[in-house]
């Protein structure tokens, strides 16, 4: 049991980073409120004692020890109360912004290993109950020194009853701390089915529109109610061990209560104590038992805020497979010309690219097309940086992508995605992640058009849109999402599948945009509409990882059979044939 918590510990401490002098703080003054309350028991008896004997001063001084005692108690639990709350805000501001410097980190083989479900529940219930763990650490140990401080104060009045304290502890503490380790188990499986209902509730407020139209809800309802029922099997187990504990542990403590009044009155009757020692065996006898509540809650939280813990280090261990590091080149006077020298990439033993030679100038339009699986949404990956080739280079004038400094490249290669995220703020301040400058953003707005339509709003930039910003079009999500990329000053723009769901007055406007854009900027589009791929400088077509592809619109449609198939489909964009990979 001592080796297990010390392990609960040690695993917190080293996760929560929590400043020592916080804890030795937490620590000293729940020994010092703690100990004064221990006392007051004693300062009590000799009330008792010296007012039974009739000595009036004595009493007096014992009434007037009692009464600093007391304020001291206040003291230290006022001091005591103040350090857990500073304790509990650093702890989980410094979980917080280590869980979400994690997050940005991460590759798309994450949601293999920690669900959205269990990573949302970590971020929030789990944080918030590492934060409190430092408390409970301090009460487990200050606890624990009360119960050997009163033991040692019984046996100095009576040698047999301080050992019937001591087995009534240790048997009181085994059955409570087996109860709790089993327990532990089903909460365990508790959280898991949580998390599984989190993340499947989410995707459901994700696929409304789906749902509805494929009528799903009846087996969506069947999968939310087998995952309800894991969760109700685990609970009652759970209760089971809950009631070993809290309740049926009662009947042992009132046999030992039974039995120490016997005890005491015989030892009484036989002239061995007095009332004040058999008034002060009874505070302590029922002071014990406190103490050990106490010292078992303690202990109770601090096996469940492990499984917290252990969740908690399932996030922030996760090893990405492709290392990504960043170089010390910080020359920020980019053209934009992109080079693919002889790239290759896979995971998971299966080879996407196949040995890519590309060369993308500046100022362009290049598309890249090919059926799903084909490696198009691999090579905006790389671009952006979130996987290594196996083997060859990506270059970016000239320079290899890998060796310019993290801000440097995140300012100049930006993408756009079909469905761009739009927090739920004012359109002035979605814009401001990027820059907070008014008139940057003025100026974006009108080159992608959408300024007009934003100031003819009743709060204008100052609109706040609702989650997902449903309360605009899909097309004018999509321009203030352009607006918001145009500020980084990129020179390199990824457009991936930005027109699939537009309708074709927006589409066609996007089109006049991309090509105003690209007097400035080197563009590469992912699309399966051929209205872009006829506006495109170049077009790269895909085939099982390979170029076997390389020209304009005109030229492929008479030369390349892939290219012919592709646009030959009908309704390629409901049969998925230029979805993304």
């Amino acid at each position: 049991m001592i080796k297990e918590y010390y392990k609960f510990v040690k695993d917190y401490l080293k996760l929560s980073q929590t400043k020592i002098s916080y804890f030795l703080g937490m620590v000293i003054t729940a020994l010092g409120y703690k100990g004064f309350l221990l006392l007051n028991t004693l300062f009590a008896s000799w009330i008792i004692k010296y007012a039974t004997a009739n000595d009036l001063k004595m009493t007096y001084i014992s009434l007037g020890i009692l009464v600093i005692s007391y304020s001291l108690y206040k003291l230290f639990y006022y001091i005591n109360i103040k350090l857990y709350g500073k304790n509990m805000n650093y702890c989980y501001g410094s979980l917080q912004t280590r869980l979400l410097n994690k997050l940005v980190t991460i590759d798309d083989r994450f949601t293999n290993h920690i669900s959205k479900g269990k990573l949302i529940n970590s971020i929030n219930s789990d944080v918030i109950d590492i934060g409190d763990m430092c408390d409970q650490i301090s009460e487990l140990l200050t606890t624990i020194i009360q119960v050997i401080v009163v033991c040692v104060i019984v046996a100095l009045y009576n040698v047999y009853v301080a050992l019937i304290f001591l087995v009534f502890a240790l048997l009181y503490i085994g059955i409570r701390n087996y109860a709790d380790r089993k327990s532990s188990i089903y909460l365990k499986k508790q959280k898991h089915q949580v998390d599984r209902y989190s993340s499947l509730f989410s995707q459901i407020l994700s696929g409304l529109q789906e749902i509805k139209t494929f009528d799903m809800l009846p087996k969506l309802k069947s999968k939310l109610n087998e995952i309800k029922n894991k969760y109700a099997k685990a609970y009652i187990e759970k209760r089971k061990y809950l009631t070993l504990r809290d309740n049926d542990i009662r009947f042992m403590t009132h046999g030992f209560n039974i039995a120490l009044y016997v005890i005491l009155l015989l030892l009484m009757m036989n002239g061995k104590i007095t009332i004040d020692v058999l008034v002060l065996v009874i505070g302590y006898f029922e002071t014990t038992i406190t103490y050990l509540d106490r010292l078992i809650d303690a202990t109770t939280s601090i096996r469940e805020v492990n499984v917290s813990v252990e969740r908690v280090n399932s996030i922030l261990n996760y090893k990405v497979n492709n290392d990504i590091t960043y170089g010390n080149i910080y020359n920020d006077n980019i053209n934009g010309i992109i080079e693919f020298d002889n790239v290759r990439f896979g995971y998971n033993s299966k080879e996407i690219i196949k040995g890519i030679n590309l060369k993308i100038e500046s100022n362009s339009i290049t598309t890249i097309v090919g059926q799903s699986g084909t490696g198009k949404t691999s090579i905006f990956n790389m671009l952006l940086r979130l996987y290594k080739p196996s083997e060859g280079k990506i270059l970016i004038d000239g320079v290899d992508i890998f060796e310019y400094s993290k801000d440097i490249y995140k300012s100049n290669v930006s993408v756009v995605n079909q469905k761009p995220f739009i927090f739920n703020m004012s359109i002035r301040k979605n814009l401001d992640f990027v820059d907070p400058n008014i008139e940057h953003q003025i100026e974006a707005c009108k080159r992608v058009g959408i300024h007009d339509f934003i100031v003819s709003l009743p709060q204008g930039y100052n609109t706040i849109l609702r989650e997902n910003a449903n309360n605009i079009s899909g097309g004018q999500k999509q321009l203030i999402s352009l607006a918001r990329t145009l500020l980084s000053k990129s020179e390199i723009l990824l457009f991936d599948e930005i027109t699939s769901s537009l309708d074709p007055d927006t589409a066609s406007h996007i089109n006049s945009v991309l090509k105003d854009l690209k007097k400035d900027h080197t563009i590469l589009m992912i699309t399966h509409k051929p209205e872009l791929m006829k506006k495109s400088d170049r077009i790269i077509v895909l085939h099982e990882g390979k170029i076997v592809g390389d020209g304009k619109h005109k030229e492929l449609l008479e030369t390349n059979e892939h290219y012919r198939w592709l646009q030959a489909r009908k309704s390629a964009s409901k049969l998925g044939v230029f979805n993304n990979d």
